[in-house]
């Protein structure tokens, strides 16, 4: 009988199980205990590390695994799933403030308390830093991206800030041999929010800004979002039609954020109300035209004593269900992961967790990657 992959290299005393059958059993195992299956023996750990297994892994387990900053310790970053189960808890050598976070694909950006902007890999814990901007470039006033470049096969750090009276962009390629200099990439064609949360978002490979101007919203269609290709690091020459807003609307009062999900961008349109809050989901379906597509409006229950806020959407599930974060005033401030059935309009509860300030949004990543993904 020939001896299969996974026992033929290994120890007398190690154990032996088919291949085909350790395959599929480890396939249904979560990341976190897999992590620790390595030192079992060297076949495992062989296979546990094999890029093959790792994305079958990933497609067996598509989440998604949400990345939080805990209150406790000003320090905690969490992975947790959407029913609260902590999935991995990472450290950062700073503290960090909780609503300077934010994720993309497989990385958690922060900024320090030391005023340092640095990248999180979940995966490996090792933590890098941005460079700092160039001095004739330096301001107080700035906004860093991190986004993916296919075309580079690595990730660039953007940063927007203000220099002579302007918005000037500039451009890093991190990791490997990249040559840690800023490379100045012009002004956008409209002068861009530069508060992180909700104001930008990364979507294949595009960034795309809020406008300074958000008053402009009210009246129907307005072009109040700009683009940066990071492929090609250059602005889009002209800003993006939003969505429409109806005019017997256009008096209230509303909050737009900007996020990615499921590789779209989409417009979350926030309406307080006295007694209601509703909120849509505009999404952006082709970033060659204005098409714009409201595929949630979802409407925030209502109870005595609570008062809860729409965090963000993080992800839709296969079932057409949406992922989304509350916020909780009841009777502390908490975070709480929510699945809301557009069909049935109800809402299922995860657990809630004590937050401090933000929720940085969906890892994408594997926890199971050993390679660095600055390399």
């Amino acid at each position: 009988m020939m001896e299969t992959p996974v026992a033929a290299d290994i120890a007398d005393d190690e154990p032996v199980q088919p291949a085909d059958v350790l395959y599929e059993i480890l396939l249904r195992v979560p990341a976190k205990p897999l992590c620790r299956f390595r030192a079992v023996c060297p076949s495992w750990r062989s296979l546990l590390c094999d890029p093959t297994f790792i994305a079958a892994h990933a497609a067996r387990h598509p989440g998604p695994l949400i990345v939080v900053a805990m209150e406790e310790t000003y320090k905690d970053v969490k992975i947790m799933d959407i029913s609260g189960n902590v999935v991995k808890r990472l450290k950062s050598a700073q503290q960090c403030p909780t609503d300077i976070m934010w994720t993309h694909r497989d990385l958690v950006c922060l900024l320090g308390d030391d005023g340092h902007h640095r990248v999180l890999d979940p995966a490996t814990g090792v933590t890098s830093f941005l460079p700092p901007r160039p001095i004739r470039a330096a301001t107080q006033t700035t906004m860093y991206v991190v986004g993916w470049s296919a075309a580079a096969g690595k990730y660039k750090a953007l940063t927007v800030g203000v220099t002579g009276g302007k918005q000037v962009c500039l451009v890093v390629t991190l990791g490997g041999d990249h040559g840690w200099g800023w490379r100045e990439r012009g002004s956008p064609p409209a002068m861009v929010e530069l508060s992180r949360g909700g104001k930008v978002a990364v979507v294949r490979g595009v960034a795309y800004f809020l406008t300074m101007f958000p008053k402009a919203m009210v009246d129907g269609f307005h072009d109040w979002i700009v683009a940066f290709d990071l492929e090609a690091e250059a602005w889009w020459p002209a800003s993006i039609r939003s969505p429409m807003v109806p005019q017997d609307e256009s008096s209230q009062e509303f909050y737009v954020n900007l996020v990615e999900v499921n590789g779209h961008l989409v417009a979350s349109i926030n309406k307080p109300g006295r007694s209601t809050r509703v909120v849509e989901l505009w999404f952006f379906m082709d970033p060659h035209k204005p098409l714009w597509t409201k595929r949630y409006t979802i409407t925030l229950p209502t109870a005595i004593h609570v008062y809860e806020s729409f965090g963000k959407p993080l992800q839709v599930l296969e079932d057409g269900k949406i992922v989304v974060w509350i916020w909780k005033y009841h009777p502390k401030y908490c975070g709480v992961p929510r699945v809301y059935d557009p069909k049935t309009e109800t809402f299922t509860d995860g657990a809630a967790t004590r937050v401090r300030h933000a929720v940085g949004g969906v890892y994408t990543g594997s926890l199971l990657r050993i390679v660095g993904a600055l390399v």
